[in-house]
């Protein structure tokens, strides 16, 4: 016989199952925690680029409110329904952030911008949908050397414009049918964003158009040069006289810390009658967000905002009526 004593039995691995119980727990408290962590964003990058995603939380703090009442988790519909009202206020107010003004009797500015994505197979479809809009100020964003042919028909229909095509993702286009007294294209961030500043003529007014693409802040390096880059059009903003249009895809919710500070510091605001709340981008995702926006300044009112079809890009087009809120006169002194 042998001296060997027999190996003795190896503890069994506890195995967990994953139960549907255990996850919609996790969704809720992944939900929860994105209502109130982005609601931090002046901390930190990550918590403001958690902010955007205010419509997804409302939905799913909606249903947790049920699967709690369900659950009859009493605590947990509490929490759940204060989460559920706070993205509702929050989205809430930009439902309508101006009152509708009584008819002047002049022609609204329209104002079109519309990022077409550069790999965009759909050009000509593209390009016929901002024909038909017949707006009369136009940005298109994400145009390169490959739309060059594309872009002809706009060329000959308006009589001013500036093309930065050589950008690829940042390219800019604007086109537009009021006098033109000049244009300048700046280039903000390390990556030398272009920029278009356009200063144009409207009804005897001065009134100056800057159109822009900002970098998305999808990391913390990305993030400080896209906060930069809006600090830098605030600045820019902040020295023009007269009345103000600033358009374009600025990957920033209404609702986000880099929005805010925007709107705070340079004097632009939505200031429109319609909703800037429902999404322009990711229309195919349920990550669906607002970022392409047209903002004003000095007296000026967008009484109207259509969202256009995304003809192939990844963005719908935004399209304002914008009207004078305050007679020119009161602007002057």
């Amino acid at each position: 016989m042998s001296d060997d004593a027999p190996p003795a039995d190896k503890p069994k691995p506890v195995k967990r199952a994953v139960t549907l119980s255990g996850l919609c727990d996790v969704i809720v408290f992944l939900s929860l925690s994105g209502t109130w962590l982005g609601s931090l964003g002046r901390y930190g990058w990550l918590f403001d680029l958690m902010s955007h995603f205010r419509l997804q939380y409302a939905v799913v703090c909606a249903l947790v409110v049920i699967y709690a009442l369900i659950r009859r988790r009493a605590w947990l519909v509490l929490i759940s329904l204060i989460s559920l009202l706070w993205n509702a206020q929050i989205i809430h107010a930009f439902h309508q952030t101006a009152e509708v003004t009584p008819s002047s009797g002049e022609k609204p500015l329209r104002v079109m911008t519309f990022n077409v994505l550069t790999e965009n197979k759909n050009q000509s479809a593209a390009i016929s949908h901002v024909m038909q809009t017949d707006a009369d100020i136009v940005c298109l964003l994400e145009v390169d050397d490959s739309w060059r042919a594309a872009l002809e028909p706009l060329r000959i229909k308006y009589p001013h414009r500036v093309e930065e095509l050589d950008d690829v993702n940042f390219g800019i286009a604007c086109y537009t049918r009021l006098p033109m007294k000049s244009s300048e294209v700046r280039r903000f961030t390390i990556w030398w964003l272009p920029t278009i500043v356009l200063n144009l003529d409207h009804l005897g007014r001065p009134l100056t158009f800057i159109g822009t693409h900002a970098i998305a802040p999808m990391s913390g390096q990305k993030a400080h040069e896209w906060r930069e880059q809006l600090t830098d059009i605030t600045n820019l903003v902040s020295g023009l006289p007269g009345e103000v249009i600033a358009a374009g895809d600025l990957n920033a919710t209404p609702w986000c810390e880099g929005m805010r500070l925007l709107r705070e510091n340079s004097g632009l605001d939505f200031r429109s009658v319609d909703p800037v709340w429902p999404p322009t981008w990711g229309l195919n995702l349920p990550m669906m967000i607002p970022i392409d926006h047209v903002l004003v300044k000095r007296g000026l009112t967008i009484q109207k905002r259509t969202l256009g079809p995304a003809m192939g890009s990844d963005h719908r087009s935004v399209t304002v009526e914008i009207t004078h809120s305050t007679p020119w006169t009161v602007l002057r002194k």
